[in-house]
């Protein structure tokens, strides 16, 4: 809802301010002085509808951009206030004044200085909702940029209320099959599981009520310690996604059907760390004594499509104000089947609900 007020918000906005400077020019060039009249006392009325539009746009937009960085969300920002505060000091007085002297017949040297300063300053609003709504639709995955000219977009993944994950300047993407795809500048990847175009969103989330929000089943998020003589494991269940790439290595040490089911004594140090090294999750860390936990190092920077799984991720920062305790911020396994209860994080749900791609 909040992100359709937006949207709606942003583009009335805009056809108001475009219709003003249209309605401005074309009555005064061409129709009759009558008309001229009319179109100015209306301009003067509607300049409040260009107002509470901007005001909701720019409300609803602070709520929905939250804590992103990247550039286009920063400088999205910063247009908002310049759009509403230029049509608030400027185009109202001046939409007042006009009307007033048109009304009046008025139309020397202050009328026309005045219509040019409306004029100019509706230009700066049409190029700020404008350049808005362009960033929004980057921002949401709806179209590609080439950047903002400062530069080249750096890797991250964000996720969409409701919708799907965003990547964005991603440089490897592999598909289930395991052969290499051709990412886009910006792609959107489904997880709510029901995309007829898997990997990539075809918007069937909003056909089927995908919901993303905090799951009162969600996993706690607490870091569990298991103390060995040289090393000891911290584990995050939360971020685990169950791939059980610790168990197939080093058994001895990373064993489900027992209590402690991490023993790291039953492994050396350099075993342990290699376990930690292929946990796709970010769910395990290790310590050394007297040294706080450490994250191993990410592969290839990337995104892998697990067949029939989650999105196994490498590398790339994870856009997210509820980044789990002790998470990597640039190793970890995303949710594509929709039913997990940790999103955007994987828990494994995908087996148990017996998920395919194909679905």
């Amino acid at each position: 809802m909040k992100r359709n007020i937006h949207a709606v918000a942003g583009v009335v906005g805009f056809v108001c301010i475009v219709t003003f400077v249209v309605a401005t020019v074309v009555s005064g060039t061409l129709a009759s002085p009558e008309t001229f009249v009319a179109v100015k006392a209306n301009i003067f009325r509607w300049v409040f509808l260009l107002i509470v539009a901007l005001l909701l746009a720019g409300g609803t937009g602070v709520t929905l951009l939250g804590k992103r960085q990247e550039i286009l969300a920063l400088t999205k920002q910063k247009r908002g206030p310049i759009g509403f505060m230029t049509s608030v000091l400027i185009l109202l007085p001046s939409a007042y004044f006009l009307s007033r002297w048109a009304a009046a017949g008025t139309f020397g040297t202050w009328f026309y200085a005045v219509q040019t300063v409306e004029l100019l300053a509706s230009g700066l609003v049409i190029a700020m909702i404008g350049l808005n709504i362009r960033d929004g639709m980057a921002l949401t995955g709806r179209i590609a940029t080439k950047g903002t000219g400062r530069g080249p977009r750096s890797p991250s993944i964000d996720q969409r209320e409701g919708g799907p994950l965003v990547a964005m300047a991603v440089p490897n993407l592999t598909g289930d099959d395991g052969t290499a795809l051709t990412p886009k500048p910006v792609m959107a990847l489904c997880r709510c599981g029901a995309s007829k175009n898997k990997p990539f969103c075809d918007g069937s989330h909003n056909a089927i009520g995908f919901d993303s929000s905090l799951s009162d089943e969600r996993t706690s998020d607490d870091i569990l310690t298991y103390e060995g003589k040289d090393i000891t494991v911290h584990y995050n269940r939360l971020l685990c996604s169950h791939a059980a790439e610790c168990g197939k290595r080093q058994k001895a040490a990373f064993n489900s059907s027992r209590k402690p089911w991490i023993e790291p004594d039953n492994a050396t140090p350099d075993q342990i760390r290699e376990v930690v090294a292929a946990c796709p999750s970010g769910a395990l860390r290790f310590s050394l004594p007297d040294q706080d936990p450490q994250q191993a190092d990410t592969a290839a920077v990337g995104i892998a499509v697990e067949k029939n799984g989650p999105y196994r991720v490498s590398g790339i920062p994870l856009l997210s104000p509820r980044l789990a305790k002790g998470a990597h911020p640039e190793k970890y396994v995303l949710c594509r089947c929709g039913a997990s209860k940790n999103k955007p994080y994987c828990d494994g749900s995908h087996f148990d609900i017996g998920w395919t791609s194909s679905d």
